[in-house]
């Protein structure tokens, strides 16, 4: 079978659908990748057929770093923009990247891509990667930082800004149909989850909520987390001392990464801990660096967290798992929409304290947190069977049947 897979977006969009091509292609299919042009070498390096749709996503991430700290107005704006250039670039490319395939699969930001398998007359499937991109009373709208509230303005939250973001996204997509000759969407929603939608996150980390509008089938996390070696310089820094404190943001860029830095190595100094710096697209750790403080780039997640003593992050669905599966203690960092509720979730399972936002990180937040990690044993025993008990059941369903079967 000929499957296009297309998303849009930083790393935690696209390696899922890495992931979940390669198992494609071992099962015999022909798969074709459509994503930004950053990850045109992963997806040849794993034998994908690459088309690069839109912009480079971290040029433009890096571009608009100011928007991370300065609060939700200003993320907002910025998701605004770029929704607008990200949606007019998709529905310029993607109908002939995706022409000939018999099925269409996409995920996170790609809104073109069920236009197009309408276009072509292929099989449509969306997958999402938390259960916050699905309107329920369980949790507030993914636009709503606080995730503590009651189930009443949880349902206030979804009214207040599903019209208008739905309005937009409408307004967006309707304007490409009419480019492919399409008759315009009402429910921009709708159209672009498809029935069933499919929701890719272990159950006991993210439960798809019971009150869902539409059908959701429920598959484990696509994030690919077999362990690979870890480079030797890294396993000397591991072996030379107690386990260290790993820091990383994923894709997420920084405005001042040097100030960014002190915050981290200043925490960790507060608690007496090793600290492991993970660059990520903010660029951390550069500079001079004191004894006990090692800085890593692109690495195995599921063969290093096992060996650390806890894991701060921002609060991607794929790190935030990964977390979780190697038993690690968590403390999340969320700057922006989704990140919330996994921070939320960890906080709620008992894996981590309650989160702190990118906009309040301080050195002395960072550090009083910190306290409750480092040498809690009760709070090491629950994440590590935690971890045991969802690797066992991680594999109970096939991802390659689920965005296949009609």
């Amino acid at each position: 079978m000929r499957i296009a897979l297309a998303t849009e977006g930083s790393r935690g969009d696209v390696h899922p659908m890495l992931a979940l091509g390669s198992r494609l292609r071992a099962a015999g299919h022909e798969v074709r990748l459509c994503a930004p042009p950053d990850f045109a070498a992963e997806a040849r390096a794993r034998g994908l057929a690459f088309c690069a749709v839109g912009g480079a996503v971290r040029d433009y991430l890096v571009a608009h770093a100011g928007a991370l700290t300065r609060g939700l107005r200003s993320q907002v704006a910025a998701a605004g923009r770029y929704l607008s250039e990200s949606c007019d670039a998709q529905f310029a490319s993607l109908p002939e990247a995706t022409a000939g395939c018999e099925r269409i699969v996409a995920a996170s930001l790609s809104f073109a891509a069920a236009s197009c398998a309408e276009l072509h007359g292929a099989h449509y499937r969306f997958v999402a990667y938390c259960p916050v991109l699905i309107r329920s009373a369980e949790h507030p709208s993914f636009l709503v930082p606080v995730q503590s509230l009651p189930r009443w303005m949880n349902r206030v939250s979804w009214s207040l800004t599903e019209r208008p973001l739905g309005a937009f996204l409408r307004r967006l997509i309707n304007r490409g149909r009419r480019r492919l000759g399409l008759d315009p969407i009402e429910d921009a929603w709708r159209h672009v989850s498809g029935a069933p939608a499919i929701l890719a996150a272990d159950r006991a980390l993210a439960p798809a909520p019971a009150d869902a509008p539409q059908p959701v089938r429920q598959i484990p996390c696509l994030h690919d987390m077999r362990p690979a070696p870890l480079p030797a310089k890294l396993e000397d820094f591991l072996a030379a001392g107690p386990a260290p404190i790993y820091f990383g943001f994923g894709s997420m860029p920084d405005p001042d990464p040097v100030a960014t830095t002190r915050i981290v190595l200043d925490a960790a100094s507060q608690v007496g801990a090793r600290a492991l710096i993970s660059a990520g697209w903010a660029g951390l750790g550069e500079g001079p660096l004191p004894e006990g403080v090692a800085v890593v780039g692109t690495t195995s997640h599921a063969a290093l967290f096992p060996r650390v003593a806890a894991v701060v992050h921002h609060g991607g669905a794929g790190t935030t798992t990964t977390a979780a599966r190697a038993g690690a203690p968590q403390l999340v960092v969320p700057h922006l929409a989704d990140q919330f509720y996994w921070g939320r979730r960890v906080e709620i399972l008992g894996l981590g304290p309650p989160p702190i936002r990118r906009t309040a990180l301080t050195a002395e937040r960072l550090a009083e947190a910190l306290d409750a990690v480092v040498g809690n044993e009760t709070l090491a025993e629950r994440a590590a069977d935690f971890g045991s008990r969802s690797r066992a059941v991680a594999d109970e369903i096939d991802p390659v049947v689920a965005v296949i079967s009609d």
